[in-house]
């Protein structure tokens, strides 16, 4: 598989994936937003920050090794040493895995109190320790698959995931509404172990005994495969060890080369996402605590932020399935290119990706400033999580653009660097939370938020420019997209004023204008954006009827 082939098709099928499995994440947080309420919702986004910590520690870092050196291993037809990779990194990420798992049950009623300021989430927190193992495991695994270029099974294993936690949660609001009690949001926790084991039992399964497993059974133990119609008949194989493809009979065992190569890369990588983490639940336990400073009580608190983090927030994520799918292939391209001094190749990619993530941010931007409000209302019957909504979309374009450029970055080897940006944008946000909430409640959030993506932002263009001779033309990067969202949204304006919509938004109203904005920004940016050379390609290729 070609390099253009891989990434068109990777794309492709991670954004599907990505799609999917977000449409079906709002389906998940609709259903609970009306069954257990914001509240409940928030309280268990509290626990987030702590799992997230802990599979920093226990696999942040390892996944991307995996992948990394998977590459290089079958680029050279190595199999063998690449599974060596893959089975130090499992032994390493579950022993760490466990631990975490281990200290976070035991621990949970302090981290709850002392952490989390919440006591009532140490119950969540122990649930969910369980899940730990279980999503170091699929993570290996993925990023090997990753590294071998395939990734239709990291895609299905992300929509198994996602499936059996919504189906499990479903399945316990029937048995709970059976018995006449309320479900709360230890569902949640419940659910997040079930799609974690589900994911992590089908990459295992994959990996051994899948259609493109690096695995031949052997069940003689003599080296030799056994015959076909033999095993066919046989009713208890027991397979007493595995074998590479490509390594004759060589065992697979990791040794101290594979575990130094995996901490040398894992280590810097896993201390960057737990200093990460750890900011986030600081924002986390901090943010409902200065709410309460502002006037809320607790209850209220946890609303406001359950509302806006489950909400409001994954609606204006989810177009990032896109950028998202788009930035994790463009990492290893700028990373050939890089290696090889393509340096028109990057500045190319580097300009590609920007445009686009730019066009999307702005187009999302005009679509959630008109629409959002009626869209948060009708999803969750929240008029808060509309109200949101609205206020989220001056993060669009600055959001969407990080997501893709911050990978290219990493292809670049500016790890560190992305990693001191997050490191102040995070600080830019606490010191809003701690200045500003207290005065101007969740305003004062919003506001921080927006300024630390923005720094975010310029970092990245400014680094792209130095290292890739990145630049661009203000008038057609800005000025003309500009225009195309204004009259966009001009003609929306337009077709509500000329047929009044009812006082309260309805599907049929928000679906008929959202179509009125979206086919007059197509048609626009076909002939204000697209050069004409480029029209000219699109209408020859285009069918004749």
């Amino acid at each position: 598989m070609n390099q253009r082939h891989f990434l068109l098709k990777g794309t492709f099928i991670l954004t599907f994936t990505g799609l999917l499995t977000r449409a079906a994440g709002f389906l998940y947080k609709i259903f609970l937003s009306r069954t257990i309420g914001a509240a409940q919702i928030g309280l268990f986004q509290l626990t987030l920050p702590v799992c997230a910590f802990c599979m920093a520690l226990s696999c942040g870092g390892i996944q991307t090794a995996v992948s990394r050196f998977t590459a290089e291993y079958y680029a050279e037809k190595d199999d063998h040493s690449a599974l060596g990779i893959l089975f130090c990194a499992l032994l390493l990420s579950g022993g760490l895995s466990s631990a975490c798992a281990a200290a976070m049950f035991f621990g949970a009623p302090w981290i709850a109190r002392s952490f989390l300021l919440e006591p009532s989430c140490a119950v969540l927190l122990q649930i969910v320790a369980f899940s730990i193992p279980f999503s170091a495991i699929h993570g290996c695994i993925i990023g090997f698959f990753i590294g071998r270029k395939n990734v239709s099974i990291p895609a299905a294993a992300q929509f198994i995931e996602q499936l059996l936690r919504i189906v499990s949660v479903l399945a316990i609001f029937l048995y709970i509404r059976k018995s006449g009690r309320t479900m709360d949001a230890s569902a949640m926790a419940l659910g997040q172990l079930a799609g974690e084991l589900s994911a992590a039992l089908f990459c295992a399964y994959q990996l051994v005994f899948g259609k493109n497993t690096p695995f031949i059974c052997i069940s003689d133990g003599t080296g030799k495969s056994p015959d076909k119609n033999n095993a066919k008949g046989s009713k208890s194989p027991a397979y007493s060890f595995f074998r590479t493809q490509n390594s004759s009979n060589r065992s697979i065992r990791p040794g101290r080369a594979d575990l130094s190569r995996t901490v040398s890369v894992s280590l810097p990588l896993g201390l960057n996402r737990m200093l990460v983490c750890v900011l986030q639940g600081i924002e986390a336990a901090l943010l409902p605590q200065m709410l309460r400073r502002f006037g809320c009580n607790s209850a209220q608190a946890l609303t406001v932020y359950g509302t806006l983090t489950g909400m409001a927030l994954p609606l204006i994520m989810f177009p990032t399935a896109v950028t998202s799918a788009l930035g994790t292939l463009l990492l290893p391209a700028v990373s050939e290119a890089h290696a090889l001094h393509q340096r028109k190749k990057i500045t190319g990619t580097v300009d590609a990706g920007f445009q686009s993530s730019l066009l999307l941010g702005l187009f999302f931007l005009c679509a959630f400033l008109l629409f959002g409000g009626s869209i948060g209302e009708l999803l969750f019957h929240n008029e808060l999580a509309g109200e949101f909504t609205r206020k989220l979309a001056l993060l669009c374009p600055f959001l969407y653009i990080n997501t893709t450029l911050v990978n290219i970055l990493h292809g670049l080897g500016a790890t560190t660097l992305v990693t001191g940006w997050n490191v102040v944008g995070f600080g830019i946000r606490l010191a809003s939370i701690i200045l500003l909430v207290p005065r101007t409640g969740i305003n004062g959030y919003l506001a921080g938020t927006l300024f630390s993506q923005t720094f975010l932002t310029v970092c990245t263009l400014y680094v792209l420019r130095q290292r890739s001779g990145f630049d661009t033309n203000l008038f057609d990067t800005l000025v003309k997209p500009g225009l195309v969202c204004i009259l966009s949204s001009a003609a929306a304006l337009l077709l509500q004023s000329i047929f009044p919509s009812p006082a309260k938004a309805t599907w049929a109203s928000v679906l008929v204008l959202s179509s009125a904005y979206t086919i007059t920004f197509l048609l626009l940016a076909f002939f204000l954006l697209l050069e004409k050379p480029d029209r000219r390609k699109l209408v020859r290729r285009s069918p004749v009827h």
